[in-house]
Order: structure tokens, then C-alpha cells, then sequence
């Protein structure tokens, strides 16, 4: 879901590895090793940082913090760039964080935020910040963006997101089950604990509503519209 990440990372990886590639090859004397480098070359993380590290090159330790926003990976292996999101790498018992370089659209140098331009009823917007500056994402559609996460997630798990709203869609009473998606055959709405998911078929298949349930797309009469709210939903399978 945040298919949307790299880019970012790939730039401060890039000034990394061009470092690394202009150092000389010689191995430091055995006098001048670190006792911290328990191996030639590899990292090592700080005690009670979630972005600062030690990388060993050749034996000799150098202190490093990771750009504002990001969190020092410490499953990294050098000479992989050893910094990304929190999302993807949560502080466990490390919180200390060096001081936030906030931009006028960014609260952090590098990160995803949710966005000033999300509301209740429009909870798919986020922002991504590479460098301070920013860039407006959408979610896929049918999904929320969870600013605990960091990530794009079902409506019904977001607490800001008014759910039936941003759908367009209420559960009816009764079971739960699959509801036709009125502009597409192709897409449908799941409801799970009176939650409703916005779903699609997989190619070839289309939603057939007196069975609940995607079919060969040649057994339905699919009748698109020429305006649809959501350009594109995830497949029918769990996140």
C-alpha cells in the first residue's frame, strides 16, 4: 500500500553509496581498529536512538544520524542504506530523536504525513515529504490514510474517517455480505461487522449480485458509467 516510498529514500541512499564507493579498499592497521566494530565493515545501533548508528568501514567506526524523519534500521546490511520510515521501522526501546527540521509544509525533513486537504469525508489524502518538501498522495481507492500507521488502511480502522461517507456506501442491516458497486461491475462492497470495504474483482471476473460473488465477467450485463468516484480499488483478499 504505501507504494509510494522510495523515491525519497533512493536520493539520500545515492549520496551514501557514492561515499562508499570513493573510499580506498585498504583495511585500517589493527592498532587503529574500533573495539565497536566487531566485523570490517557493517552498522551498529546507538543506545537509546531511534536515528542515530555507527558504521564500521574497514574496521574504523564513524558516528551517524539518519536524515530528519527517519528511523536507523538496525536489520540493515552494509552497504545497504541503513535509514527509513518509521512506519516501517517502529522504535522498541529506543526514543530519543534528534530535534525536528520543520519546512512550512512538513513537520519533519522526510516522511508521510496526513494531509491538510483530508477531511472526514475525504480520508484517502496524505503527504509525502522528501527533503521538506511536499507532494500530495492518494490513497488506492476505497482506503483511508491512518496517521498511527503511516499507512493506507481500510476506512472502518482509521477513527477520523467517516466511513459511509467516504464510500458512498452504508451496510444494510442484517449479516454481513457482498453489495453491488452501483458505476462498475467490476467493483463491489464488502461489508465486514457492518464495515463496508470497497473490493474489486480479479481481471477477467466480474460481481454478480444475485450471488454475492465475482464471476466469469461473460455471465454479467456490465454497464459502466462514465463518471466513477474511485478509479481503482484493491484486489478481493485481506491487506
Amino acid at each position: 500500500m504505501l507504494v509510494y516510498v522510495c523515491a525519497g529514500l533512493m536520493f539520500v541512499a545515492a549520496c551514501q553509496a557514492q561515499a562508499v564507493a570513493e573510499s580506498s579498499a585498504a583495511v585500517a592497521p589493527a592498532a587503529m581498529r574500533s573495539s565497536m566494530c566487531k566485523s570490517k565493515n557493517g552498522y551498529y545501533k546507538a543506545e537509546a536512538s531511534c536515528d542515530s548508528y555507527v558504521e564500521c568501514v574497514r574496521y574504523m567506526a564513524e558516528s551517524k544520524t539518519c536524515p530528519d524523519g527517519l528511523h536507523f534500521n538496525p536489520a540493515a546490511v552494509w552497504p545497504e542504506y541503513p535509514c527509513a520510515y518509521p512506519s516501517d521501522v517502529p522504535c522498541v526501546g529506543r526514543d530519543a530523536t534528534q530535534p525536528a527540521q520543520p519546512t512550512a509544509d512538513c513537520p519533519h525533513q522526510f516522511g508521510i504525513f496526513k494531509s491538510p486537504l483530508a477531511s472526514a469525508d475525504n480520508c484517502g489524502q496524505y503527504r509525502q515529504c522528501v527533503g521538506g518538501v511536499a507532494t500530495e498522495m492518494v490513497c488506492p481507492a476505497g482506503l483511508a490514510f491512518n496517521s498511527d500507521s503511516g499507512r493506507c488502511d481500510w476506512p472502518d480502522n482509521v477513527p477520523t474517517c467517516n466511513t459511509n461517507v467516504f464510500l458512498g456506501f452504508s451496510c444494510p442491516n442484517g449479516p454481513d455480505g457482498n453489495y453491488k458497486y452501483h458505476g462498475n461491475c467490476f467493483y463491489f462492497f464488502s461489508c465486514t461487522g457492518g464495515n463496508p470495504r470497497l473490493l474489486q474483482c480479479d481481471q477477467g471476473l466480474a460481481f454478480d449480485a444475485a450471488s454475492g460473488r465475482c464471476v466469469d465477467e461473460d455471465r454479467v450485463d456490465c454497464k459502466i458509467d462514465s463518471v466513477q468516484p474511485f478509479a481503482s480499488a484493491p484486489r478481493a483478499q485481506p491487506l
